[in-house]
């Protein structure tokens, strides 16, 4: 009669521990699969270029002053042509 009460109840525990074991294991693929999504670059992000020389040496050319006639000499003199050339590809 020993053994029999020894027998009961032992599958109702190890279906819990297999139900809680998948829970985890498919919650770890869900959040390793979110992390690198975030990692991975789109597909459709505009690759941008290098600076090249002459872009450098016009923002060393910049004033650092901080008055209004400063300021607006600098963006009179900055060249805005391809700034949106990214944008529509």
């Amino acid at each position: 009669m020993d053994d029999q009460k020894t027998n009961e109840g032992g599958v109702g525990p190890i279906i819990a521990t297999v139900i809680i074991l998948a829970v985890i294991i498919l919650g770890g693929f869900y959040f390793w699969s979110q992390r690198g999504a975030q990692i991975a670059p789109a597909a459709d992000a505009p690759v941008v270029a290098p600076l090249t020389a002459e872009q450098v040496q016009a923002v060393e050319k910049q004033s650092t002053s901080d008055d209004t006639a400063s300021i607006e000499a600098d963006l009179k003199a900055t060249n805005t042509a391809g700034v949106d050339a990214s944008l529509t590809q």
